[in-house]
């Protein structure tokens, strides 16, 4: 099996004995679930923990299939290019539904039209980290000043245009006053790789994959983008307390559908997320990685996605994100 093909079957022996929570009729097979970036990295960490409680609630399995590329946007249309059946569902990030259009003006879908949201199901906060010893520098301060001293002479690395690492670097670059080199890469696992080896000098990682590396001296974190200092990192002051408070936002994951989707089954999709999303062995594991669980019922869903999504689609122009 190809890495770019690599698929989990979560909880497949639990699902299939398991009481369907919706009608005998739907489903009868198999749910796929896309992530759109590549294994390892954040969105596909909370893909596969979300994946076993809600293949417990369908009754089938619930397969997750990595489809990185184009910033998520590879991924996103090989959903829309599939049946409208429910049996194709995507893990979507608010980057890639509110900022990727205004990255990727030529694309071939719309977000907010062509995507229903089913639920907000983690929000994920992100560590301003550098290597160890490389840049010398042990403070947001520290950076900023490394910075403005040699401008574009420093680089950063993203998960590609529109992820929470290029809005957050473009957002510390606005706020700090200096400049820097935007490096892409198809997630968290190379970027951060490559930070650990010297090769790009910052990035706001993942606090779900980062965390290990941090704990294990491979990485130094300098601030989190969280409200509130996290117990994994007690020590790491947020960004609000490094005098960048326009940098702290929150970062959410949901799992969104083909708009073309009968609306009965995405009725019964909604009411199978919310309820997985409240699973307490799901939510366990995400605070044990750094990341929250989100809880919307599901008529407020769409509205909440609608609304931030807009928010940060006025933010991302605010910085004058461009296509790349």
């Amino acid at each position: 099996m190809s890495i770019g093909r690599r698929t989990f079957l979560a909880g497949a022996g639990a699902a299939l004995l398991a009481r369907p929570l919706l009608a005998n009729s739907w489903p009868t097979r198999p749910v796929r679930l896309v992530v759109p970036f590549a294994a390892g990295g954040p969105g596909d960490f909370v893909a596969r923990q979300i994946a076993m409680p809600l293949s417990q609630k369908l009754g089938q399995p619930v397969v997750v299939e990595n489809k990185p590329g184009a910033g998520g946007n590879l991924g996103t249309q090989s959903v829309l290019d599939a049946s409208p059946d429910g049996y194709t569902i995507l893990l979507n990030t608010v980057g890639m539904h509110a900022v990727n259009p205004l990255m990727f003006p030529d694309l071939r879908f719309q977000p907010q039209r062509d995507l229903l949201a089913l639920g907000v199901v983690a929000t994920v906060p992100n560590v301003l980290v550098v290597h160890p010893t490389k840049l010398g520098v042990n403070t947001v301060a520290d950076l900023v000043r490394l910075g403005r001293q040699k401008p574009d002479n420093l680089s950063y690395a993203t998960y590609g245009a529109g992820s929470s690492p290029h809005i957050y670097g473009a957002l510390l670059l606005k706020a700090a006053k200096f400049s820097a080199v935007t490096i892409p890469y198809k997630g968290s696992a190379p970027a951060s790789s490559d930070v650990m080896a010297g090769n790009v000098d910052f990035l706001f990682d993942s606090m779900t994959t980062c965390v290990g590396q941090i704990q294990g001296g491979k990485l130094k974190a300098l601030a989190i983008t969280s409200a509130a200092r996290s117990p994994l990192l007690p020590d790491v002051p947020t960004l609000a307390e490094a005098g960048y408070p326009a940098v702290a936002l929150k970062f959410w994951l949901s799992l969104q559908i083909s708009a073309r989707t009968p609306p009965a089954i995405v009725g019964l999709l909604r009411e199978a997320v919310a309820e997985s999303a409240r699973n307490a062995a799901y939510g366990n594991a995400l605070v044990a990685r750094g990341a929250e669980p989100f809880h919307l019922a599901p008529g407020e869903v769409q509205d909440f996605v609608n609304r931030d999504a807009a928010r940060w689609t006025a933010l991302a122009r605010s910085i004058d994100i461009k296509p790349e």
